[in-house]
């Protein structure tokens, strides 16, 4: 007996087989989930709750699964269901709660972004949406489209997932899964539509890559393989050039709306912008000793250790020199798995002995840059007196609604428990656009409207400005780490007569952001596991030249 779920419309209810799968266990090319280019309004109006059922996996094809996740035990080939509220602004379809939906799936949390409805030529009504599965408690992100035929009342949603940024889990899937729409009005309609109008107005202008003469120059294959490509662009006088987003299936239809990972960029955007507001609000916070404000990091090891140390790694605890040999260790293995607050800072406080003084030796590991977030945490409620201040909702939101960031900027990973920590080095979710004006605020010295919002030394230190370099020997003789920002001497390559050095941030897998000279951008996102952008910047450098920008 198959089940049927009803569908709501307008008043109009439907029945709809919830059971239904596709039957066909190819992927469908992305043009179908794609609107038209001029899409006909819907003459309904569409404004409720879309419930989408659980369902299981026509087609699952696992491409990479180098952490050898359990399929079974993780349900990796379980759609989870999905309630979300939506509003519409013309043809324009808006999810009301953005970010991870968390849900009772033990590996996967939705997140749905902003798609579109439309009426076709024999007067059915669609809507499109894009959407990702992210993991639960990490950073991967899998994205999707869903298309719901709202005239039919005996078709599944189709939902796809042909593209992702994870370098360790890589799949297809494609299924059809049970919908229910519920028309309803949204008390928060109005809010949402005005702050997605701001988001859009915001953004700086974009153009298509391809229109530079360098296109082919830039995240090219000997750079990024092709297959590891999620998406890349230049923001170039004020122009943000953007490239398409490649799936298997076809282009992705709802490039602007692609929901990045932000992996390590968080220890630059989350960790190093909160530590460098914190410092302007409460000048000498970075001064501070770690030991009095973070349980679990003791005197005896810690007690001459500052939120400045963290923050630049250079704590003193490590277990190997080796670059990333302790990132890699069991031990930050079980330090990104476990959920809760209390067992993070138990790893990171007591796993890595303490070999030297602090300040002396660049050594990366996330879990000092978690550290440095607990602390700030503790810093900012014992200034305020207030036990639930927050370094997201307290020193980061304020900025970015300022700047116009989109709602995936609401919603930084946190631990699973009542404390709720920010993750702080990892676990942003963006889009470019966000990317795009985040950098241009650093780059513009922190500030907005001419008021500064960020301690200002901190700032240029982070961005090599003034007597560079700035920070400890990173990686290699060519790179230093300071305050969440990597940077990288390019003047050798780029044939500069001085040293040029670029502040950058860097993810796990393949994210690079580089900060360039005259307020310019080149950045890439993508999981393959280069981090080569030189040839990138070299091609910038020949029609934008980088070495003799002033700073």
């Amino acid at each position: 007996m198959i089940s049927k779920v009803k569908i709501i419309l307008s008043g109009l209810i439907f029945s709809l087989p919830g059971a239904a799968m596709a039957s066909d266990e190819a992927l469908l090319p992305t043009s179908h989930f794609a609107p038209p280019e001029v899409p006909n309004e819907p003459v309904e109006k569409i404004e409720g709750t879309l419930e989408i059922g659980e369902g299981g996996a026509a087609l699952f094809d696992l491409h990479a699964n180098s952490f050898r996740i359990d399929r079974k035990a993780q349900e990796l080939e379980t759609i989870p269901a999905l309630r979300v509220d939506l509003v519409e602004d013309g043809s324009r379809i808006l999810p009301v709660q953005r970010g991870p939906i968390r849900g009772t799936h033990p590996h996967w949390e939705w997140i749905v972004q902003p798609g579109e409805a439309w009426r076709d030529d024999d007067g059915v009504t669609w809507l499109s949406l894009p959407v990702a599965l992210a993991e639960r408690n990490a950073n991967c992100v899998h994205n999707g489209l869903l298309k719901i035929n709202l005239s039919d009342p005996g078709q599944p949603a189709d939902f796809q997932i042909a593209s992702e940024t994870c370098a360790y889990l890589q799949f297809d899937m494609r299924a059809g899964l049970p919908v229910r729409f519920t028309a309803r009005p949204v008390p928060n309609a109005p809010a949402v539509i005005a702050a997605d109008k701001r988001e859009r107005a915001a953004r700086l202008p974009e153009k298509p890559v391809s229109m530079l003469p360098f296109a082919d120059r830039l995240a090219a294959e000997d750079q990024v393989p092709a297959g590891a490509l999620t998406a890349y662009g230049t923001v170039l006088e004020g122009t943000h050039y953007v490239s398409d987003c490649p799936t298997r299936a076809g282009p992705y239809p709802f490039c602007a709306e692609l929901v990045l990972p932000s992996y390590s960029w968080a220890k630059s955007i989350f960790a190093g912008v909160a530590a460098m507001r914190l410092e302007h609000l409460y000048p000498g916070a970075m001064q501070r000793r770690i030991a009095p404000y973070v349980g679990g990091c003791d005197e005896d090891g810690w007690g001459d250790v500052t939120v400045s140390h963290v923050l630049n790694m250079a704590s003193g605890h490590y277990n190997s020199r080796e670059h990333e040999v302790d990132e890699g260790s069991a031990a930050m293995q079980k330090f990104f798995l476990v959920e809760d607050h209390p067992g993070k800072i138990l790893i990171a406080c007591k796993a890595f002995g303490r070999r030297t003084d602090p300040g002396k030796r660049f050594v990366y590991r996330t879990g000092d840059t978690y550290i440095a977030g607990t602390a700030m945490t503790a810093i900012l409620r014992t200034e305020r007196q207030e036990a639930s201040a927050d370094l997201h909702t307290d020193l980061l939101a304020p900025i970015w609604q300022k700047l116009g960031l989109s709602a995936l900027m609401d919603a930084p990973r946190r631990t699973y428990d009542e404390s709720a920590i920010p993750f702080s080095g990892w676990g942003l979710y963006l889009t470019r656009a966000d990317l795009a004006r985040i950098a241009a605020f650093l780059q513009r010295g922190g500030t907005i409207d001419g008021e500064a919002l960020l301690d200002p030394d901190m700032l240029a230190k982070a961005l090599q400005q003034g007597d560079a370099p700035h920070g400890l020997r990173a990686a290699s003789d060519d790179q230093r780490y300071r305050n969440g920002f990597w940077a990288w001497n390019a003047g050798p390559y780029l044939g500069c007569e001085a040293d040029r050095w670029i502040p950058l941030m860097s993810g796990f897998g393949g994210l690079t952001a580089a900060l360039l000279p005259g307020e310019r951008l080149y950045w890439h996102v993508s999981d393959g596991g280069t981090y080569r952008w030189g040839a990138s910047a070299k091609a910038i450098h020949e029609y934008h030249p980088l070495c003799g920008e002033t700073e």
